[in-house]
């Protein structure tokens, strides 16, 4: 049976920068990881957004279409009076 015994073991120093070392890794992986999920939101919210603008658009083209009816209706008979005053 074999057993593996480390050549030198650390110094406190090196124990304490490895250490300070593996929390900074942390980190920044916590970082990197809320940042990931950060960015999900804002794919989520941008395609909203757009489904959003896009329902938008389509009820303000029926508004338009509402509008432009209404105008060619009073314009009618606006011209029905005009022709009956004449």
């Amino acid at each position: 049976m074999q057993t593996i015994t480390a050549a030198e073991s650390l110094a406190g120093e090196d124990l304490w920068a490895v250490f300070s070392a593996l929390r900074l890794l942390d980190d920044a992986a916590e970082a990197v990881g809320d940042a990931a999920i950060e960015a999900g939101r804002l794919v989520d919210d941008a395609r909203w957004e757009n489904q959003g603008v896009r329902a938008l658009r389509l009820v303000l083209d029926e508004v338009r279409r509402a509008l432009a009816w209404e105008h060619t209706q009073l314009m009618l008979l606006r011209s029905r009076i005009a022709r009956e005053v004449m």
